[in-house]
């Protein structure tokens, strides 16, 4: 087993789909609201020139990549905006625009565990990893790959700061200007 990295070219808009099934607040499904129909609304009036469209399923179940091919280059945020816009996974797109910003080379990509089935090309860098490439576990060291060192190369935290994932009481926040106090606030449960 081994990872294939598929790093967007600047004709393509990777998208990272996930719960595809999952209901909207009108019970449409989460994939045909915010994909399909974005995306064909998208061609219709002109604003996205499509060659092809690729939808795979992710390592997930459930969840999908989808590629979609452009007839020509497009600039590297309106690519990344598209891909929000056609219901990519939020925190990978803000990532992606952050890493953008900071000017990383490939800034959005896609880490599968095997290639996209009849894909028109192959992936850009293929590692010998047999585990999903956890992030925060690469970052502290606690694992070593050479292609994640080489296109990510730094923790999560670098981009938004470290996030936490304890339990804590609501502090009320109120209306008009919020004491930068009461953001710093931390109450346990």
């Amino acid at each position: 087993m081994s990872a294939h990295w598929y790093l967007a070219h600047d004709d393509e808009l990777l998208v990272d789909i996930d719960a595809y099934d999952r209901p909207t607040k009108t019970g449409e499904l989460w994939g045909e609201v915010f994909f399909r129909r974005r995306l064909r609304s998208a061609i219709a009036s002109h604003k996205l020139h499509v060659r092809d469209v690729w939808l795979d399923e992710s390592n997930t179940p459930g969840h999908f990549h989808g590629v979609v091919r452009l007839t020509e280059p497009m600039d590297r945020v309106q690519r990344l905006v598209w891909q929000m816009h056609l219901g990519s996974d939020l925190y990978r797109g803000r990532a992606d625009l952050m890493r953008a910003a900071r000017g990383i080379a490939a800034p959005s990509l896609l880490i599968r565990s095997r290639q996209f089935r009849t894909f028109y090309r192959p992936a850009d860098r293929v590692c010998s990893c047999t585990q999903k490439h956890v992030t925060d576990e690469l970052a502290r060291g606690e694992r070593v790959c050479d292609v994640w060192t080489e296109l990510r190369g730094m923790s999560p935290w670098e981009l938004f700061g470290e996030s936490n994932r304890d339990a804590e009481k609501t502090v009320s926040l109120p209306v008009g200007m919020v004491p930068i106090e009461k953001i710093m606030r931390r109450v346990a449960r």
